[in-house]
């Protein structure tokens, strides 16, 4: 074998290095042939892609609701319409334990909401408001069943037949109500509510939001859960929610205590009555499927 000298030696490794590496750039370049470059590939994505929120329809209620509230007395229009409305669709279980707390619960028509109408318009002292609503699906509302109390004592029957009862501060009684679609029948509105009151000096607590838990002033809640109720309401009637007559001044219990109040030697009461229908995202409009309670009529001018 022929030694080469040292001299000679250096020159050829370098050439071989320089074409070992023009090799290895050959093959890198002929492998990514065929395959869109590294820079054009979308990302991983991990969650799954989320329709566009205006291709998406939010469901939507338009609830309206009446507070009418009257003088006690035989001709009340209250009265009246308690007569003419039928029993709500709840288990018996539910509408007894209604009526031990003196609730009332009923499900009416057109034939009732023309009756409280016409008695409405023939009888005085008498208080209606009526508000429109436009509710999101499974978002709860509340009404308020008058203004806030220094002090509220309750007394109410739970689910177990046990007579329970607390003393409330600063306490404001409501309902709480979520409306859903009926999935037996789109026209349907379920309606879901349940007493409460809120009581105590507002605070910073935590509340359930759209978009999660979100820090806010509030109160204190504290939620009748046994007397929570469900209701189906159809196309064109109404859901009454009202409170039994105590014999002599308002009660201690729900119906009695909140839906009652003394205004000098009279007594009045307050009746809730709801109408609720899907409606397209937008504005209330106004009216409902049942004319409880339109706009008045102008009276014609009187002659000479």
């Amino acid at each position: 074998m022929t030694c080469l000298p040292r001299g000679a030696i250096l020159p050829r490794v370098r050439a071989i290095g320089l074409i070992g590496a023009c090799l290895l750039v050959c093959l890198v370049v002929a492998a990514g042939c065929g395959r869109p470059a590294a820079a054009t590939r979308g990302g991983i994505n991990l969650k799954p892609m989320t329709p566009d929120a205006a291709s998406v329809a939010v469901p939507m209620f338009q609830v309206r609701v009446v507070r009418l509230q009257h003088r006690r007395r035989p001709d009340a229009p209250v009265e009246d319409i308690w007569r003419l409305l039928g029993t709500a669709n709840v288990p018996h279980e539910k509408r007894a334990l209604w009526e031990a707390n003196d609730l009332r619960l009923g499900d009416g028509a057109g034939l009732a909401a023309e009756r409280l109408n016409e008695l409405l318009t023939e009888t005085p002292n008498r208080q209606a408001h009526v508000s429109e609503l436009l509710v999101r699906e499974n978002l709860d509302f509340v009404i308020s069943l008058g203004g806030e109390r220094d002090a509220l004592d309750l007394l109410w029957t739970d689910a177990g037949g046990r007579l329970l009862g607390r003393h409330f501060d600063q306490a404001l009684a409501q309902f709480r109500f979520v409306c859903r679609t009926d999935p037996a029948d789109p026209a349907v509105v379920r309606i879901a509510l349940a007493p409460e009151v809120l009581y105590g000096t507002e605070r910073m607590r935590w509340i359930r939001a759209e978009r999660g838990l979100i820090q806010q002033m509030g109160r204190d809640a504290f939620v009748l859960t046994d007397l929570a109720a469900e209701v189906a309401l159809r196309p064109g009637r109404m859901l009454a929610i009202g409170g039994r007559a105590p014999a002599e001044g308002p009660g201690l219990s729900f119906g009695g205590a909140v839906f009652f109040e003394c205004r000098g030697p009279d007594m009045w009461y307050q009746t809730l009555i709801l109408t609720a229908q899907r409606a397209a995202p937008g504005p209330a409009t106004q009216g409902g499927r049942v004319p409880f309670l339109p706009p008045p009529k102008p009276r014609p001018a009187a002659g000479p």
